[in-house]
């Protein structure tokens, strides 16, 4: 990635050195804001009594074992957002997470736009940030950088 910037396309030149410098840490600070975002949602999930009411989304579908999916779902905002975090397997985790803000915004929000009316805005905002990391990777800055591979 060229972190070059054109000075004479800016309105203040100046800060060309401030785009250069900190413009590549770009999906370094948007994985880490989804995974810390996420962390808390999943602790409750996990640890608190959060699953019980994520399980009436799952009865809703009608899917068998809907606690066990809520459960799941928790693990993976917790464990996940730690992961994610960290910077560690980092497109798989935002892939999931990007499956699941889709879930939420279409199957249990939809049609509500609007934070007033338990919106999807919020969700689907999520969704497209975990699409852009999936899409760009974890930055200068994931623990992924230090394997092998990637996926």
């Amino acid at each position: 990635m060229d972190a070059t910037v054109d000075r004479k396309r800016l309105y203040v030149p100046a800060a060309a050195g401030f785009y250069e410098a900190f413009g590549p840490l770009s999906h370094t600070l948007m994985r880490v804001a989804l995974g810390a975002i996420l962390i808390p949602h999943g602790f409750g999930k996990v640890f608190g009594n959060d699953a019980v009411h994520a399980a009436n989304n799952f009865v809703h579908f009608g899917w068998a074992f809907p606690l066990a999916w809520a459960y799941f779902i928790g693990a993976l905002e917790f464990f996940g957002g730690i992961l994610l975090v960290l910077g560690l397997f980092t497109r798989a985790i935002a892939l999931a997470f990007a499956i699941e803000m889709a879930v939420i915004s279409f199957a249990v929000l939809w049609p509500h736009w609007e934070w007033a009316h338990h919106g999807m805005e919020y969700a689907f905002f999520m969704g497209l940030i975990a699409i852009a990391v999936f899409l760009g990777g974890g930055g200068p800055y994931a623990l992924d950088n230090r394997m092998t591979k990637e996926f």
